[in-house]
């Protein structure tokens, strides 16, 4: 199992001085692992350290660590410590790193501390950590930027802003930056009473529930790509689930208040392990426009349900996700992780199934659909294998198979009650597979000691 440190645990590492207790540990939002320093004698190396520190004070702080180096690992979410390299302490110029952070960053990160920790076995070498307290994450968003000069004139000027998303950092682009700005960067939904005002509004302005039999598909399309559209991924590779009900519902509580059963498990929704391929955006849901309830990750994640009875999650289909550690480049095309799709359409089917209980009236069917949209990069479609992911890539390109498109979206139909979140998942996995030309007895983490056979969660931990 991953090993998933919290900020204390960390802390106490460093005092201690034992640092191969850093190792299997695995990136996220509070941790950030660098091998070696930065060389701040170098503009691009400052700027990575400004990147790299104003990326944590843009999420919820946590520690930079310099001295542990890590790899990527197929089978979670997050790369993970193998090695520290420990250094001599003059190496660091620790009011250096401090002064740069200052000048390349806007506004400056209160309460920041770089310290260089001495290795317990050899006192004479060690490694440095830089810590973004969460307090100081309240003067958000920071950015990145530099005036160009040259013989005192101004040549121009950049700026950046940069956010860490699980365990990396992702720029934002210039429209991303734009739309942001002109929204007021909205970081004031982080705010507990603008939040209870919006969802008591929400309340108010809500119109009653559409009263079709269920939503038309060119509804469906729309705000599939609509979704899309707000988590940033309508022009990249992207995986889509979607759970839907077949009769007209409603759920009362969806606006009632963000500690109802419904919202709970929106902003919490099930998951297998540390560090896995979930659905967890750990963003804070909003009401949209009286109509749906969204938690979304800026260009990573998004989650929502409609009143009307439509769940959607939206993830990236690139490294970022779907083909997390399988070494995708222009010229193999996208290689799916077949861990990060099974993992991700169970606890999506697990959530549905969970979710409908709280609809009223609770309806006798739901369909679930997955799809693969814009999986063709530079004119190489995607692939998979029926293998399981290993950090060493022994398997990597054994009987792989390539996508006959550059996207498909394949359905099954269940019934609510006693649904199985792993049968449902095994239905929409065997679809997919047989597109890609295998048969569903290939399929990997599958129970078939059960009738009908069901994707076993106890394999994907």
């Amino acid at each position: 199992m991953a090993k998933v440190l919290s900020v204390p645990e960390i802390e106490a590492i460093l005092v201690s001085g034992r640092f191969d207790e850093f190792l299997g540990a695995v990136e996220d939002e509070h941790l950030d692992c660098k091998g070696g320093p930065y060389q701040l004698d170098q503009d691009r190396q400052k700027m990575e350290l400004a990147k790299d520190v104003s990326a944590l004070a843009n999420a919820d702080g946590g520690f930079l660590l310099i001295g542990p180096h890590t790899e990527k690992d197929p089978a979670h979410l997050g790369d993970e410590v193998r090695r520290v390299n420990c250094f001599a302490a003059n190496l660091v110029d620790t009011d250096q790193y401090r002064k740069v952070t200052g000048a390349w960053m806007y506004p400056s990160v209160q309460g920041v501390t770089v310290k260089w920790w001495p290795d317990a076995t050899n006192p004479a070498e060690g490694i440095v950590s830089i810590f973004v307290p969460r307090e100081a994450t309240r003067d958000r968003p920071f950015l990145v930027g530099r005036v160009v000069e040259e013989t005192g004139k101004v040549l121009g000027s950049w700026v950046g802003y940069f956010e860490r998303i699980q365990s990396g950092v992702k720029p934002m682009s210039v429209g991303e930056v734009r739309e942001r700005l002109k929204d007021g960067f909205r970081f004031s939904e982080l705010d507990a009473r603008l939040r209870g005002v919006e969802e008591t509004l929400g309340k108010l302005v809500a119109p009653p529930p559409r009263q079709e039999p269920a939503v038309p598909p060119d509804m469906l399309v729309r705000r599939l790509g609509a979704a899309r559209a707000a988590v940033g991924l309508q022009e990249r590779p992207t995986m889509l689930l979607v759970a839907r009900a077949q009769q007209p519902v409603e759920f009362p509580a969806l606006f009632e208040s963000r500690g109802t059963d419904v919202v709970q498990l929106l902003e919490n929704p099930p998951r297998l392990r540390n560090a896995g391929f979930d659905l967890n955006t750990r963003r804070p849901s909003e009401i949209i426009q009286g109509e749906l309830r969204r938690t979304t990750s800026a260009g990573n994640k998004l989650l929502e349900l409609w009143r009307d009875g439509v769940l959607i999650f939206i993830a990236p289909g690139d490294e970022w996700h779907l083909c997390w550690g399988m070494k995708s480049d222009a010229t193999t095309g996208l290689r799916i992780n077949n861990l990060a799709l099974a993992e991700t359409t169970f606890l999506f089917s697990q959530l549905a199934v969970k979710l409908f209980e709280h609809a009223v009236p609770q309806p006798e069917k739901v369909t679930f659909s997955l799809e693969l949209a814009g999986m063709t990069i530079l004119g190489k479609p995607c692939s998979l294998n029926p293998y399981r992911p290993d950090p060493y890539g022994l398997w990597l390109d054994e009987q792989r198979r390539y996508a006959p498109a550059d996207g498909r979206r394949v359905a099954v139909e269940s019934e609510r009650v006693g649904a199985d979140p792993g049968v449902v998942s095994y239905r929409l996995l065997a679809e997919l597979y047989a597109w890609f030309g295998f048969e569903a007895v290939e399929m990997p983490y599958v129970d078939r000691a059960t009738t009908p056979p069901s994707i076993d969660p106890n394999q994907l931990r």
